[in-house]
């Protein structure tokens, strides 16, 4: 007996959620209707599929590009300190995918290098001269600690690419702050500035957020005021 459900589809601020019929497949492309949910960043073009089954979530990621791709969520400082990155690109016909962590506000470094583990269970991607696509899997909850986990609600996700087949390139104005629900499906374009879910959710270290930004601007001002004085400095001796 075949049973047919009726499949609800949601098309809204660049978002849209449908009932996938099975898993996707991990093959370097994205079909129409592949993914449960998907949504594209208006601001740089990027695409993002996602589907949950049981225990793993699917990611399908394109852009608009050739070189290297990343997906982050869940900072737990200013930028995206403290966040859980996903990041790859492809070289002739060989994907190079990896499992960060921002130890930094502006730095990153993969899992294994801090003691963490690598938990892309599978992956596979293609390129053509216009676009770049990467697709892989990943537990909902690893259990590593260089890892967050993905769970009801709402994740502060950080989009971004660069056209270089690195790790390291700067994506320059190519990067942009998306809030998304993976299990209801919605996703809002926030910015280009990351808030905390622990401080978007009323818990966590919202003080040391605080204490790190406030660190920050104490430590441009001072190093602003140093060169000013240096410089002011530099003129009375050449007027002496």
């Amino acid at each position: 007996m075949c049973l047919v459900l009726p499949v609800l589809v949601l098309v809204a601020g660049g978002w849209g959620g449908a009932a996938a019929a099975a898993p996707p497949a991990i093959d370097g492309r994205i079909t129409e209707g592949e993914y449960a949910s998907h949504y594209q960043a208006r601001r740089i073009g990027m695409e993002v599929h996602w589907t949950i089954e049981g225990d793993s979530i699917y990611f399908g990621l394109k852009v608009p590009a050739t070189g290297w791709l990343a997906i982050g969520w869940d900072p737990s400082g200013p930028i995206m300190e403290g966040e859980d990155i996903i990041l790859g690109y492809i070289r002739g016909k060989e994907l190079f995918l990896q499992d960060y962590f921002a130890n930094s506000s502006v730095t990153h470094a993969n899992d294994v290098s801090l003691g963490g583990r690598d938990d892309v269970l599978e992956s596979s991607g293609s390129e053509d001269p216009q676009s770049t696509t990467i697709e892989f899997r990943r537990r909902l909850d690893t259990g590593d600690r260089f890892d967050r986990p993905i769970t009801p609600g709402s994740h502060t996700v950080q989009l971004a690419y660069a056209p270089s087949d690195d790790f390291v390139t700067y994506h320059g104005e190519k990067r942009t702050v998306v809030k998304i629900d993976f299990f209801a499906g919605g996703a809002q374009e926030a910015g280009l500035f990351a808030r905390p879910r622990s401080i978007d959710s009323g818990r966590g270290p919202l003080v040391s957020w605080l204490l790190t930004v406030a660190v920050g601007v104490v430590t441009i001002a001072g190093l602003t005021a140093a060169y000013l004085l240096w410089s002011a400095r530099g003129r009375g001796r050449g007027r002496g």
